[in-house]
């Protein structure tokens, strides 16, 4: 859905403000008007009739995401909370049905994609210098499944296709030359709350292990080993990777989780970010983390 067609999140996010004006729903027809209108259409191939692809897309996508229901008929679904604002709920359900979903039941690569590039930590460096879309998608490729994976292989119109969703998920940034630095600051955030579950503190190794079963892409998860495996990934080493290691240092430098890292700890180390002399982050392998923003 999100790597092979035209959907992008602020798309989605104007169906559903659309949407959430019009309770009693709107018409399919409607909809792709509204959002697409046929002047500004081109032809289809072979026909006058006027094609409106990226509206049919993001429609769809918002049903498959069960933000929307309906077949000729489009409304808000039971699963959109009204008391939150529609990119909250896009965060929500791609959180739950692509980040975090092990069976790629609505979206295959995006979080593959994302476990691989992370799992690259410092290697990415050069990579992102060197390498085109082509490239990417053939060491991608060459990488997760070995080459193979026959029937609909990631190629570089997916890689462009993904881009558009990781900076809005918050599974990262990109620098001033456009290229894309992991760190899921973000969605680490946002899963704190499932983390903790309700204790104010976790052992390191405990943390690694819940952020392992709620955010399976990263470090430890079943996504991420999935799309490490040819890479030779071993958790015992308890090596964070690079874009780990930066979200979880800013989480600890904007006070939403303390770091308890004395320097006899054999805990989860994230010394690949460098992180800047502290009195209290005397080592850089994790015994405990403190979650302070839940307070």
């Amino acid at each position: 859905m999100f790597t092979d067609g035209p959907v992008t999140p602020i798309r989605l996010e104007v169906l559903l403000d659309v949407l959430k004006k019009y309770p009693d729903g709107m018409t399919s027809e409607e909809i792709y008007n509204l959002l697409q209108p046929l002047k500004l259409c081109p032809p289809s191939e072979g026909t006058t009739r006027p094609k409106q692809t990226t509206a049919r897309n993001t429609l769809s996508a918002a049903r498959e995401l069960e933000l929307v229901e309906g077949t000729q008929s489009a409304k808000l679904s039971k699963n959109y909370n009204k008391s939150n604002t529609s990119k909250e709920n896009l965060l929500r359900v791609m959180d739950q049905k692509v980040l975090s979903d092990c069976n790629y039941k609505v979206e295959f690569y995006l979080a593959l994609y994302y476990a691989y590039f992370l799992g690259l930590s410092k290697k990415v460096y050069e990579m992102q210098m060197n390498y085109t879309n082509e490239t990417w998608a053939a060491k991608f490729n060459a990488g997760v499944f070995g080459n193979k994976r026959k029937s609909n292989p990631f190629n570089p119109e997916k890689f462009s296709g993904l881009h558009r969703w990781l900076n809005y998920l918050g599974l990262g940034w990109n620098d001033p030359s456009g290229k894309f630095q992991a760190n899921p600051y973000e969605r680490l955030k946002r899963a704190l709350p499932s983390i903790f579950e309700g204790e104010s503190e976790l052992s390191g190794d405990d943390f690694m292990k819940r952020l392992a079963k709620f955010c399976p892409e990263l470090d430890g998860g079943k996504i991420f080993l999935e799309a490490n495996e040819y890479q030779k990934y071993k958790s015992d080493d308890k090596q964070c990777s690079l874009g780990l290691s930066h979200a979880l240092v800013d989480l600890y430098e904007d006070k939403i989780i303390d770091l308890d890292c004395p320097t006899d700890s054999d805990g989860w180390d994230f010394r690949l970010a460098d992180p800047p002399p502290s009195e209290k982050l005397v080592g850089t392998r994790i015994a405990r983390v403190i979650y302070v923003g839940g307070k």
